[in-house]
């Protein structure tokens, strides 16, 4: 009888721990998850222009450089609320704007300063102005340090 109680004890252990184990996994999996990406489209990005530039991130749910992109392009949008537009973009859902930016890889950011004549302004790794999207874009896992200035660049240009 003892024995049918230690095995009985057993088996409840071990369906309790699976459980917790199970239930830790599927927390983990849901951290990983990004947050739920915008559907944006070139009319957003002009009408959040008119207030001031704009940072564009386009990325994928199964990109793993993206999951760790969007902390610090987080980041960065907390340190520039109310002065630059940050849109995170899922080039997957949004291909028409993926393409209008020429992405060829994610993540993929570009920062834009203006738009005039139906020319945007982009601004590049140097801080320098250019109409080009594929000379000034951000290709690759990008830290907050090497934003900053194509940030502070396009905020110089605006004002």
């Amino acid at each position: 009888m003892t024995a049918n109680r230690i095995y009985i004890t057993a088996i409840a252990a071990l369906i309790a721990c699976a459980a917790v184990l199970g239930g830790t996994h599927c927390f983990a999996q849901q951290m990983q998850q990004p947050v739920t990406q915008a559907k944006v489209s070139m009319s957003d990005i002009d009408a959040a222009l008119a207030k001031g530039p704009v940072f564009v991130e386009f990325e994928t749910e199964a990109c793993h450089y993206c999951k760790e992109q969007r902390p610090i392009s987080q980041a960065l949008a907390s340190d520039y609320s109310g002065k630059i537009t940050f849109f995170f973009v899922d080039a997957m859902e949004n291909r028409d704007l993926a393409k209008s930016f020429q992405v060829t890889g994610v993540p993929q950011m570009s920062v834009i300063a203006s738009k005039s004549d139906g020319k945007y302004t982009y601004i590049g790794r140097n801080g320098a102005a250019s109409d080009s999207v594929s000379a000034s874009r951000f290709v690759g896992l990008t830290q907050k340090e090497d934003l900053k200035p194509a940030l502070d660049a396009a905020l110089q240009k605006r004002t």
